[in-house]
């Protein structure tokens, strides 16, 4: 019984695959063989644009704009008001950290125990704009908070002589108040 079971096996075996293998191949090896055949060339597979992939601990900016600096995709604001913006995310300091990084230049960086801290560092985006930020690790270790402080001075108005400053001032330019009963 084992021989007959075996038997029907290795005579049943269907020959397709190698079959349409042969048929596959056939006209390749036939115009090999002959010198005034045409040679049949493979066409280029159509490119497949790379995926771009991030590194671990990369960031995406965002579409939120902090002074000017594009926060990550993860971070939102929690507060903004005129001179400070507070932001908060998912994200671990050091990677938020290293985001910051790539986008501003000049000023100091110190990185402590508890924060990193950029100061009076000007935006690659924005040069005119000076910030201060500090990168700091969430409650309980949970992501990471940031403070983004813009801290540019202002510039003064353009005057066009030093009497028009003294006159700014309520003085004549040799230093004599222009109103004295204007003090009483």
């Amino acid at each position: 019984m084992r021989g007959a079971r075996n038997a029907s096996r290795t005579s049943g075996r269907p020959r397709g695959p190698s079959v349409a293998r042969g048929l596959l191949f056939a006209p390749f090896f036939l115009a090999c063989g002959r010198p005034d055949a045409e040679r049949i060339e493979a066409e280029p597979a159509p490119s497949v644009p790379a995926m771009d992939r991030l590194a671990p601990g990369e960031l995406v900016a965002g579409d939120k704009k902090a002074f000017s600096l594009a926060l990550p995709r993860d971070v939102k604001i929690d507060q903004a008001l005129t001179d400070i913006v507070f932001a908060s995310g998912p994200v671990s300091a050091s990677d938020l950290a290293n985001y910051v990084r790539a986008r501003v230049r000049e000023g100091t960086v110190n990185i402590g125990a508890t924060a990193t801290v950029f100061d009076r560092v000007k935006l690659v985006d924005d040069p005119a704009r000076s910030l201060f930020v500090r990168i700091f690790p969430g409650p309980s270790g949970r992501g990471s908070r940031m403070e983004i402080r813009d801290v540019t001075t202002p510039l003064a108005p353009a005057m066009s002589s030093t009497a028009e400053q003294w006159r700014k001032f309520g003085l004549s330019p040799d230093g004599k108040l222009l109103d004295p009963e204007h003090l009483r």
